[in-house]
C-alpha cells in the first residue's frame, strides 16, 4: 500500500522546473486496459517501442499565449520490426476540465474543450523540441488535469504521462 500512495503522490507532484523556463517529464510506454476482475499479463497498446519521449512544459504560474506551451523530444521510435521510425506520430492534448469566469465549467466530455490532435514528423526516430503553442485562452480561465498522449503511426497509444519505477 505505501508504494502505491508514493505513485499516486509522483503523479500529482510537477516535474522539477527552472523558474520561467521549462519543467521536463518522461512519458511512459501506454498500457493496454484490464478487462479484469483478475490481474492481467502486462501488454502495450503499441507494438511500437521508443527509448525516451520527453515533453517540456512550461514552469510559470500563468499560460504565455506568446510562447509555446510545451515541447516534446522524441528519441529511438521504433517500428514492430525494430527499424527506426521515418513517419509521424500524433499528439493528443487532454484538456481536463475547463471553467471560464462569466461563462462557466464545461462538461467534462465536451467537444468546446477539445484540442485537435496534431501531427509529428519523424526521422530516424526522432523529433527534436517540437513546439506546441495552445490557443490563446480567455483571462481567468481555469484547466485542472489533462495530460499528453502520443499516437503511434497505427493509431494507437504509444506514450502517456504517468510515473514509472526503475526496472
Amino acid at each position: 500500500m505505501r508504494s502505491l500512495r508514493v505513485l499516486i503522490l509522483a503523479l500529482a507532484l510537477p516535474g522539477p522546473a527552472a523558474a520561467g523556463g521549462y519543467g521536463s517529464v518522461y512519458l511512459v510506454p501506454a498500457v493496454a486496459e484490464c478487462p479484469g476482475p483478475a490481474s492481467c499479463a502486462r501488454t502495450f497498446e503499441s507494438a511500437y517501442t521508443f527509448d525516451a519521449i520527453v515533453l517540456h512544459s512550461r514552469a510559470s504560474k500563468y499560460l504565455d499565449d506568446k510562447k509555446p506551451s510545451f515541447l516534446i523530444d522524441l528519441r529511438g521510435v521504433r517500428d514492430p520490426s525494430g527499424a527506426l521510425v521515418n513517419g509521424t506520430v500524433t499528439v493528443r492534448v487532454l484538456s481536463g476540465r475547463v471553467s471560464v469566469p462569466g461563462i462557466g465549467t464545461f462538461p467534462d466530455s465536451s467537444s468546446l474543450t477539445r484540442v485537435a490532435p496534431f501531427p509529428i514528423p519523424l526521422k530516424n526516430g526522432g523529433a527534436k523540441r517540437f513546439p506546441y503553442k495552445s490557443p490563446a485562452a480567455p483571462n481567468g480561465t481555469i484547466t485542472n488535469g489533462g495530460g499528453v498522449e502520443i499516437l503511434d503511426p497505427e493509431g494507437k497509444r504509444l506514450a502517456v504521462t504517468g510515473a514509472q519505477a526503475k526496472p
